[in-house]
């Protein structure tokens, strides 16, 4: 046998052979078989089988130790004998179109000396679809099919015992010792059909889609926009995408748009020259905000109207096309971020950009984020430059260089030291995605690197430098060996970067060894010296036209901040500040959530300009942004305390420290309202921004199986067909329409089986259309053996190639009510559809091609008596065309 019920000549031994298969026994032919209506009754081996309508319905056992001898069909009545060294037995059906009736006579050869049990009745479980299991000797209840009556039991017999087993549920009779004749008794009655399948209404219709796989952004704005309202109808994208450009300032963001239309979205993307004297093509326009553009749009919206703030835009949707009105390059850079955001895949496969009305800027005009680089930096920073920091408007990057591969200190390496050329690509990935990149060079404190060494370690160069050499932490601020080798690596940091800023550290001086006891140093007040270190270096900096940055924390006394407030006694480095140029921006770090950020107005108060900085915690993001952003804080930096070798590892160890960006991104963008209170789970974003698309875009087409559809879905747990409503689905980024009715309820193809009157053996799909995968919705109607073919599809191509996959069951594809785990990697589960009766699940089943092939035709097939193949949606997809480089 090639498969449960394949090439079986009578539907009554369809069940023997399972249970005889299972058993591991030989079958035999049949001894008896007669047919009367709708019933049949067929003795083979050692089970009769009882079938109606077609579809094998109990499996019914002698006594054991006993064998078919005469059987008898006179009308409506059947008489089998049975005998053997078990005894004799005498049954006796009687039958009318819906119902059966039996009794049993088994006379045993001598009293039983024990209890006696008979496992007599098997109940294939199909029949019982739709009800609960029996428990009782008479069982009535209401099944997919209608009513079903079923009463087992026996005179004399103690109970009606049943259990599950492998093919069914099965009643065992149990008699008392010393019994001599047993009595059994059947009675099942059965509505007067099962399942009818409806006639198709017309033919499967093929549609070609422009895109029928792809990833879209299906989460709120990111960062929130300052004010925006949907529109009434959106713009469509055809496959030709025209990118009107009003000036060079705002070719940058023009071309970030274009490389995005085209690889994520295969569009063949054009750019012109556009200005407000020449014809406006439909299409997408990137203008100045001070354009006559602003008085149409606001025509529209008068919330569009006012001026805007630096990095601000306007975004416009409607069907004519998207309008983008910058006041600046950096504003419209923003606009296509959010642009991207609002790209999104409809239902029939159309790229679009929802109908909208958006005005937004930003909060704060510095939105940075600090990293330690190492060698792993190119490809996790870069990597988080181009797909989250940037999308999330950012456009600051604070890169801490304690350890680049220095030139004329090659001392200094570690096994983890960055190439120069790397950290200078990185700057470049930075600046084609809109973030200024400002390097940090820790000076004064947190000098491990100075001396060859990381944190708790010995120095192993420059120990003469070392304020305390013991604890090698701090440098001496009165040797000038010290300044030689501090401007020899600030030369080659402001040669590489270039940078408007530098930040020079200055943090946590006092954390480790004994500031201030070298010989030179002795007697001076602290403060003095860290003062007159900052002095220095900004001297050095201010010469080279370089603007200095500098944590605040030991500027600042504990009464004035609840943490990172290092200044206070006994050495009242807070005194510092009055001593420093008033040019230098505070980088006011504070990480633990407070009641009150006082800090900011502090330093503001001395005129000082301050960026407050977080860390991790998404409470103290929030509170420290708005308490900056009332303050007049010029900004706001999000640091990342990993590298130092480890940054291969940061995203498995310090998972925080980047679900962090999110709500940083959020909350420095607009501070207004707390983007904790916005329902996202950082960390998904995160990962989704991470990761990028899952799926490549593709085009394809969708097959509409719903003039073919025969079978309502829910009708096969028993539910009303207006439980579940067809319609068009993505899976996997993959778009499906469900195969409906004009009402839209939820149908099938189903073909053949004993339980469906009027299916078809199989259907044909005429396709013409080229594939390089095809992904099947389906199911079966019914359970099958594990390894039973129930099905299948053979795919005919352009070349006459013919393509056969046989659905294996438990492979790939199980029953509706079978939610067991499927293993053919090729299918997975698709939905679980919930019905008060109970879920369907419907499997995915992706079948590649060898290249992209033109599918002529698919054949869906049945295979099996009792499965019935069930087809709901077919989708397929062609290789991904080459974009032609738009003039």
């Amino acid at each position: 046998m090639r498969g449960y019920g394949a090439e079986v000549s009578t539907i009554g031994l369809v069940l023997l052979l399972l249970a005889s298969t299972m058993k591991g026994q030989e079958v035999s032919e049949a001894v008896f078989d007669r047919q009367w209506g709708g019933w049949r009754i067929t003795v083979a081996g050692d089970r009769v089988v009882v079938s109606c309508h077609q579809a094998s319905l109990l499996v019914l056992t002698p006594f054991k130790d006993t064998s078919f001898r005469s059987g008898q069909w006179q009308g409506s009545t059947v008489t089998l004998r049975f005998q053997g060294n078990g005894g004799e037995s005498l049954w006796i059906f009687g039958i009318t179109p819906n119902a059966l009736n039996l009794v049993v006579q088994h006379t045993l050869p001598t009293p039983a000396s024990s209890t006696v049990s008979w496992r007599w009745v098997t109940v294939n479980p199909n029949l019982m679809r739709g009800a609960s299991a029996p428990s009782k000797e008479e069982w009535i209840a209401s099944t997919i099919f209608g009513s079903v009556a079923l009463s087992v039991g026996g005179a004399g017999a103690q109970k009606t015992q049943w259990r599950r087993t492998e093919i069914g549920w099965r009643a065992e009779l149990v008699y008392p010792q010393g019994v001599n004749v047993l009595y059994a008794q059947l009675e099942l009655r059965v509505p007067p059909h099962w399942l009818v399948a409806e006639p198709p209404r017309g033919d499967a219709v093929i549609h070609p889609i422009d895109l029928v796989q792809g990833e879209f952004w299906d989460l709120p704005l990111l960062p929130r926009p300052q004010w925006w309202r949907w529109g009434d109808a959106p713009f469509r994208l055809g496959r030709q995408v025209l990118v009107l450009v009003a000036n060079d300032t705002f070719r940058p963001a023009a071309e970030h748009l274009r490389a995005y239309l085209q690889s994520h979205w295969l569009r063949q993307v054009t750019l012109r020259a556009w200005s407000p004297d020449m014809p406006l093509e439909r299409g997408i326009v990137l203008a100045p905000h001070r354009s006559p553009l602003r008085e149409r749009a606001a025509a529209l919206e008068p919330m569009l109207k006012p001026d805007l703030p630096p990095e601000g835009y306007v975004l416009t949707a409607s069907p004519e096309g998207v309008w983008i009105l910058a006041a600046d390059k950096d504003g419209a850079f923003w606009a296509v971020q959010t642009l991207k955001q609002l790209l999104y895949l409809t239902d029939d496969g159309a790229l679009i950009v929802p109908g909208i009305f958006l005005r937004d800027f930003p909060d704060f005009p510095f939105r940075g984020v600090h990293i330690v680089l190492d060698d792993y930096s190119p490809e996790l920073h870069g990597r988080l430059i181009e797909q989250v920091w940037a999308p999330l408007k950012f456009n600051k990057l604070v890169m801490q260089v304690d350890h680049l591969k220095w030139e004329r200190h090659p001392e200094l390496w570690q096994p983890w030291s960055l190439p120069k050329e790397a950290a200078k690509e990185l700057q470049r990935r930075a600046e084609a995605n809109n973030m200024e990149v400002i390097p940090l060079l820790p000076t004064l404190s947190h000098c491990e690197y100075l001396f060859g060494t990381v944190a708790g370690r010995p120095a192993r160069t420059n120990v003469d430098i070392a304020e305390d050499p013991d604890a090698a932490y701090a440098y001496c601020p009165n040797l000038e060996r010290t300044y030689q080798l501090v401007f020899d690596l600030l030369d080659e940091v402001l040669t590489l970067f270039n940078p408007r800023f530098l930040h020079i550290g200055h943090d946590e001086v006092l954390n480790r060894g004994r500031f201030g006891s070298c010989i030179r140093c002795q007697g001076m007040p602290l403060h003095q010296l860290f003062a007159a270190d900052v002095q220095r270096l900004s001297e050095f900096l201010k010469k080279r036209g370089v603007g200095v940055m500098m944590w605040g924390d030991m500027l600042l006394r504990p009464d004035e901040a609840f943490d990172a407030a290092h200044g206070g006694e006994p050495h009242n480095f807070w005194r510092a500040r009055t001593l420093l140029p008033r040019d230098i921006v505070i980088v006011d770090w504070h990480y633990q959530p407070a009641p009150r950020y006082p800090s900011v107005k502090v330093f503001r108060k001395e005129g000082f300009t301050v960026i407050g900085t977080t860390w991790r915690n998404l409470d103290n993001i929030v509170g420290f942004s708005q308490a900056a952003k009332a303050a007049g804080a010029w900004g706001m930096l999000q640091t990342t305390w990993t590298g130092f070798g480890n940054n291969r590892n940061a995203l498995k160890d310090f998972p925080d420290q980047f679900a962090a960006y999110i709500v940083a991104a959020d909350q420095f963008w607009s501070t207004s309202a707390s983007a904790l209170s916005r329902g996202y789970s950082a960390w998904s974003v995160f990962e989704t921004l991470w990761r990028g698309p899952t799926v490549p875009p593709m085009s394809g087409f969708i097959v509409d199986l719903s003039p073919i559809a025969n079978l309502p879905l829910a009708k096969l747990v028993g539910a009303s067909p207006q439980h579940l409503r067809g319609h068009k689905r993505w899976w996997n980024r993959r778009l499906f329409w469900l195969a409906a009715d004009e009402e839209g309820t939820l149908k099938a193809v189903a073909l053949r089986s004993v339980w469906l009157a009027g299916a078809p053996e199989e259907v044909r799909l005429p396709i013409e259309e080229p594939a390089t995968e095809l992904t099947f919705i389906h199911a079966t109607g019914f359970a099958a053996p594990e390894e039973a073919i129930v099905g299948g599809y053979e795919l005919r191509l352009e070349d006459g190639e013919t393509v056969t996959v046989p659905l294996y069951y438990g492979r790939q594809v199980r029953a509706v009510t079978d939610e067991r785990p499927l293993r053919d990697p090729r299918a997975s589960p698709a939905w679980r559809l919930t019905t008060p009766k109970g879920s369907i699940h419907l499997t995915a089943f992706t079948l590649p091609l060898e290249g992209e092939r033109v599918v002529r035709q698919i054949r869906f097939y049945a295979a099996h008596e009792e499965a019935m193949p069930l087809l709901v949606a077919v989708t397929g997809v062609t290789a991904k065309p080459v974009v032609k480089e738009a003039p």
